[in-house]
């Protein structure tokens, strides 16, 4: 078994116990993943730097995220120096092409909002299965601009039908948007695949863009082999970066000129001419209005564990925890949503079971934390601060209440959110 040592557990700030003095277990990584050890002090720096430095603290703050560096760093620069340092490792990405944004909303919107886009087909192509930061909003800019979506159905599995995908490419292909993994299925495109889809657009003289929500921090990446014109992502779940906190990479060369830009996209932010004029960093063009600086002090806590143990072991330690599921979940005759192939496999495992929600709602007053879809699906995603013995727990638990039907009577807790 290839698992991290517990030193990097300890790295993260656990929940406390609910309802017992066991360890909670969280499994919940694709939502939003645990707190890393450093965070209260990084955010206690964002305080004092604000009381110590005020307006002064856009040009200069110490350097908390990599202080031997002797790099200067100021909140002003803070979007693109910690995507440089931090993101552009994750992605295999050259210096320079990376930077910081609230959300992948805004990077879709932002890269539909480009001329440059429209000008190379009438039509952008994506899956039935795509995340609605993409799908909704190559839908809803349809009605903008003459840019229609071809939405190709995904394959009885509900995983991207690279052929389907394939054929739908074609002289009219302004971009093709899919996901690096399937939110709905765990399913991780190949990098045969994903080269594929990229050959394919690039044929026809179309962007490809790769969402890499639930690849990104959890394996090795390279854009730059995969041929990825922009790839979008967030340090939320997997890197523990907190909301806020999102990133878009650019291709080097690409020429984009986002409509959506705002003034700290601009190339004299400060000369406040009565005319725009994009900055000449790509991807500053991808910013807004002013940034939101207290959650880029937490955003990279999480990358940087992940960096120091080596997306390998990441990888490694995942796949093993996932095959130690898997085991389990044949030996309760349950079926798998997810691939099987460790290929095909990312972090994440969904599994088809009955009232799958109050299941969900049952493991909880055990201690154990999962989430559900449709009431048909039990996802699950073991990550790096997470151990063999805790899905050997999960699973002994799920066993039981199949076997007794006792999470049927799971009382479905009132709150004031949707999230399980």
């Amino acid at each position: 078994m290839k698992l991290l040592s517990p030193d990097v557990r300890s790295r993260y700030r656990h929940p406390d116990p609910d309802r017992d003095d066991r360890p909670v277990v969280e499994f919940r990584a694709f939502t939003h993943g645990l707190q890393p050890a450093t965070v209260p002090a990084m955010m206690e720096a964002f305080t004092e730097d604000w009381r110590r430095f005020g307006v002064d603290a856009w040009n200069e703050v110490p350097n908390h995220w990599k202080p031997q560096s002797g790099d200067a760093v100021g909140w002003w620069s803070l979007p693109t120096y910690l995507a440089d340092a931090f993101v552009a490792p994750l992605l295999g990405a050259p210096t320079g092409t990376c930077i910081l944004q609230p959300h992948v909303h805004w990077s879709v919107q932002c890269l539909l909002s480009a001329p440059e886009v429209a000008d190379r087909g009438s039509e952008i192509v994506v899956t039935d299965g795509e995340f609605p930061s993409v799908l909704h909003s190559v839908q809803q800019w349809s009605s903008l601009i003459d840019l229609q979506p071809r939405i190709v159905p995904s394959d009885e599995h509900g995983r991207p039908d690279i052929e389907a995908l394939t054929d739908a490419i074609g002289p009219e292909t302004a971009m093709t948007a899919v996901s690096h993994v399937g939110f709905t299925t765990g399913a991780l495109l190949t990098d045969r695949d994903v080269r594929t889809l990229a050959e394919a657009t690039h044929r026809h003289g179309g962007l490809f863009l790769l969402d890499g929500y639930h690849s990104a921090s959890t394996m090795p990446l390279n854009v730059e082999d995969l041929d990825v014109d922009v790839f979008t992502g967030g340090l939320l779940k997997e890197a523990s970066g907190s909301s806020g906190n999102a990133f878009v990479y650019i291709r080097d060369g690409l020429e984009i000129t986002p409509r959506l830009t705002g003034w700290f996209g601009d190339a004299d932010p400060f000369g406040f001419r009565p005319e725009p004029e994009p900055h000449q960093d790509v991807r500053r063009r991808f910013l807004g209005g002013t940034t939101s600086v207290a959650s880029m002090y937490h955003a990279v806590e999480g990358v940087d564990i992940l960096l120091d143990v080596g997306l390998d072991a990441v990888r490694a330690h995942c796949l093993t925890l996932t095959d130690r599921a898997l085991e389990h979940a044949a030996d309760l005759d349950l079926s798998v949503r997810s691939p099987l192939p460790r290929t095909e496999r990312s972090a994440m495992l969904l599994l088809e079971v009955d009232h799958a929600h109050a299941l969900c709602e049952h493991l909880k007053t055990r201690g154990i934390y999962t989430d559900s879809r449709k009431n048909r699906y039990l996802r699950m995603a073991p990550f790096v601060w997470n151990t063999a013995a805790e899905v050997d727990r999960a699973f002994d638990a799920i066993r039981s209440a199949l076997a007794s039907g006792e999470h049927l009577d799971s009382e479905i807790q009132d709150t004031a959110g949707p999230v399980t």
